[in-house]
């Protein structure tokens, strides 16, 4: 198998799309905040968004009115379940909101698809409120366990109740993050936390008195992966750095992102040492539904600002990427 990236051809793949999250009603002021993340609001709508935004935080903040919203979730050996949340948190709103205006996350939910049928063992790290998760956990050829790493208090306990509510027994929420090291780390978070992040040590940037319990990957007591999904707000070096053994020996196969570099950056260049390929992850073309994989080398990365990165180890492209 080739090791040089400039003999590697281009993967395309066929997925057909699953609406795993088949309904969404949320209450009136949480919906006024819904927006189309391709258009930047302008004039009365941009207007009426913040007023939405300011009265949704006075009533279900401020006033602490609940914000009672129900997904309704196809469940994998048939039928369905109700998931109640709190449509106060924006990470719901951002699901819901992509959700209305093209689809969320597309690629990457349909590379999961493809993948998960091959998988036995699913990583999800950054869960935030378990989209991927429960894609997981409801995939009809998926029979694996779910193992969700976040280091938000907040979404460990959405992501619980999330698989508690619809009976998600193959999930486990680990709850806490993971990192180059062991211990405690201020974190950074919005007001809904949505986007927590790692800071440093050093606590710059951190909100004031939150911390959040770190482990290496490599020190997790569970079964080892086949396959990662990795958001972690830049966090994801960190996160490689802390599983160098298991990377060398479990070899998963990895999709990442990467915000600067279409190279996947110092992350990338990490796992390339390890005996990784690196991919560029794009919607396909066509009337038929699909995914791209495109080889990255030197002189190849793709230009933009964010990226959807595959990382797969050399010589099990067959494997993973074979209809």
């Amino acid at each position: 198998m080739p090791t040089d990236t400039q003999t590697l051809t281009p993967v395309s793949i066929s997925v057909q799309p699953r609406q795993f999250v088949d309904n969404i009603v949320l209450p009136l002021l949480p919906r006024l905040r819904l927006y189309d993340p391709s258009r930047k609001p302008r004039g009365l709508k941009k207007l009426g968004r913040k007023i939405a935004q300011a009265a949704d935080g006075i009533v279900h903040g401020w006033m602490r009115l609940p914000a009672r919203g129900v997904f309704t979730v196809q469940l994998a050996g048939g039928g369905s379940g109700t998931l109640e949340i709190d449509a106060h948190q924006s990470a719901y709103l951002a699901f819901a909101s992509r959700r209305m205006h093209g689809g969320y996350e597309l690629a990457e939910t349909l590379f999961l698809e493809a993948m998960l049928a091959k998988s036995s063992c699913f990583y999800d790290i950054g869960a935030n409120w378990g989209y991927y998760t429960l894609c997981a956990a409801t995939h009809p050829e998926f029979k694996g366990t779910i193992h969700a790493f976040d280091i938000s208090d907040q979404m460990n306990t959405a992501i619980s109740h999330m698989a508690d509510t619809l009976g998600l027994t193959d999930v486990e929420v680990m709850g806490y993050g993971l990192s180059n090291h062991s211990g405690e780390v201020s974190i950074s978070a919005d007001r809904a936390a949505q986007f927590t992040k790692v800071i440093t040590e050093s606590g710059q940037g951190a909100v004031r008195g939150v911390t959040a319990r770190i482990v290496r990957l490599d020190d997790v007591d569970r079964p080892a992966p086949d396959l990662m999904k990795i958001d972690v707000e830049d966090h994801e070096l960190a996160v490689f750095e802390g599983g160098r053994e298991m990377l060398e020996q479990r070899r998963p196969v990895i999709l990442f992102e990467s915000r600067i570099e279409g190279d996947g950056g110092t992350a990338g260049a990490f796992l390339r040492a390890l005996g990784y390929h690196i991919y560029h992850l794009q919607l396909r073309d066509g009337p038929v539904p699909g995914i791209e994989l495109l080889p990255i080398d030197a002189g190849g990365a793709p230009s933009g600002e964010h990226f959807n990165l595959v990382a797969v180890p050399a010589g099990d492209e067959a494997r993973w990427f074979g209809q």
